[in-house]
């Protein structure tokens, strides 16, 4: 397939390509066009003219244009899924569930919910919304922001992550088929420096919203501050997560199946995934029996179809630390549990085995520090107050994971320092966007179209004349 960047309501060309390769088999997939400077100027001018003509849009002709993109987004959500799962190498049934159905339901609450504001207070649009992205399940990343700075009067330029270039095929669809106004949403897949740092900078984009690595989310700040001394722009910021899973109850099939899951389910590169396995101190030998025995009878996917989570890895980072990780696992005394199964030589290439180690030291790095690939922790606690002590540690608060009886949980929940904690399920079924705590979020995690993200908001004070 060949993957142009679209911009107003065109597809936009510009003068270098890269090559996305099909991460199951390392053969060609995708040729894409990277967008260049010329191409994200084209996008702001068209962005902001649309904003003229949009910002005095009502909210019933909003709603009723998101109600298009909805429409066409069920209508072709099979073959969104499976252009999507090819890409970032999750099983189709993940991208299924967690990032087209997710979206599906979050959109038909958004439009479903009524205005917040009922007050004398003055609400406008906040302007041109430039939407970053990360790789993963990022259709759902998307479409959890474009559609309330859309329902807020907004016009946005999307740059998608070069990681999965076909998130910027699918919207262009969906932009075209929906019909929406030219300018509106337009979308940029690039590998250029140069074209994300403007976007952060340029004085026409007023607000930006950011998905991905604390390295990027650095450089958005940075870039930001250094060149909007005149005015400040609107940040939301999600980075990071060392999201923990605690398991204090007996195990059982059931109740193994989810939290490894939670684990393996896109080879710990997800925001999503656990990190940490807590559990109690009379419980760690059959956990580890179960992971020993796990990890013994794992197989790499071979397909989207494959119902394995031992999935490639994307990211080149992984590979370059995995070793690097592992030698300081073992140099903080943790003993590992490996995958059993032998990669050959091509096969290495694009999977790492899942390893979980135990007996890790409490301040190693590795309990603190994101990692990026499947080398997850298992740590004993004597007691159930012992878990927020130890997972707290982490610089980020993404989300933790709880398994058992509520009433048991609770006194764990309010000590933890996270944006969501979970009773038995996973994060990633959660729809809508989390709101992270410490590095996991900066800046203004208000997600809601009337918000004060999406939104500008003047308050009015009324005396009698």
């Amino acid at each position: 397939m060949n993957i142009n960047s679209f911009i107003d309501q065109q597809a936009y060309a510009g003068p270098s390509h890269f090559i996305k390769s099909n991460p199951f088999t390392g053969q060609p997939l995708h040729t894409v066009s990277s967008c260049d400077l010329m191409g994200l100027v084209l996008a702001i001018q068209s962005s902001n003219k649309a904003f003229q003509e949009f910002k005095s849009s009502t909210r019933d002709e909003r709603i009723k244009l998101v109600g298009s993109l909805l429409t066409q987004l069920e209508a072709h959500q099979t073959d969104y899924a499976r252009l999507e799962a090819l890409d970032q190498a999750l099983p189709l049934t993940v991208v299924q569930n967690f990032s087209i159905k997710s979206s599906i339901e979050n959109i038909r609450r958004l439009i479903g919910e009524p205005a917040l504001t009922e007050t004398t207070d003055l609400v406008a649009p906040t302007g041109v919304v430039a939407l970053i992205t990360s790789w993963n399940l990022s259709l759902r990343v998307v479409l959890d922001r474009l559609v309330p700075a859309l329902l807020a009067g907004n016009s946005v330029i999307v740059k998608v992550s070069s990681e999965s270039p076909v998130t910027a095929h699918i919207l262009a669809k969906l932009v075209q088929t929906a019909a929406l106004p030219k300018g509106l949403v337009n979308v940029i897949v690039s590998q250029d420096k140069e074209v994300k740092k403007m976007l952060m900078a340029h004085p026409g984009v007023k607000a930006v919203s950011l998905v991905g690595r604390i390295e990027t989310a650095t450089e958005c700040v940075q870039s930001v501050v250094q060149n909007n001394l005149q005015s400040f722009k609107k940040l939301q910021i999600s980075t990071g997560s060392k999201n923990s899973a605690v398991a204090l109850g007996d195990v059982t099939d059931d109740l193994f199946q989810k939290v490894i899951s939670s684990f393996l389910i896109g080879q710990g590169q997800l925001a999503w995934n656990s990190s940490r396995l807590f559990v109690l101190e009379k419980n760690e030998p059959e956990w580890q029996h179960r992971i020993t025995q796990y990890l013994a009878d794992l197989r790499p996917s071979e397909s989207i179809e494959d119902s394995s989570l031992w999935t490639p890895c994307l990211k080149k980072s992984s590979f370059e630390k995995y070793g690097e990780i592992q030698k300081m696992a073992i140099d903080d005394q943790a003993k590992l549990m490996k995958a059993g199964f032998k990669l050959n030589t091509e096969q290495a290439e694009r999977y790492l085995p899942p390893i979980f180690t135990k007996d890790m030291s409490r301040c190693s790095t590795l309990q603190q520090d994101q990692i990026h690939s499947p080398c997850f922790i298992l740590s004993a606690v004597k007691y159930p107050f012992d878990v927020p002590k130890y997972s707290n540690v982490s610089y980020f608060g993404f989300a933790v994971h709880l398994w058992g009886e509520p009433e048991k949980l609770n006194k764990i929940a309010q000590a933890l320092e996270v944006g969501l904690i979970q009773y038995n399920s996973s994060s990633i079924e959660v729809n809508g966007p989390i709101a992270g705590l410490k590095q996991s979020g900066y800046g203004l995690q208000d997600f809601r179209p009337e918000g004060a993200f999406f939104s500008n908001t003047s308050k009015v004070i009324q005396k009698d004349y």
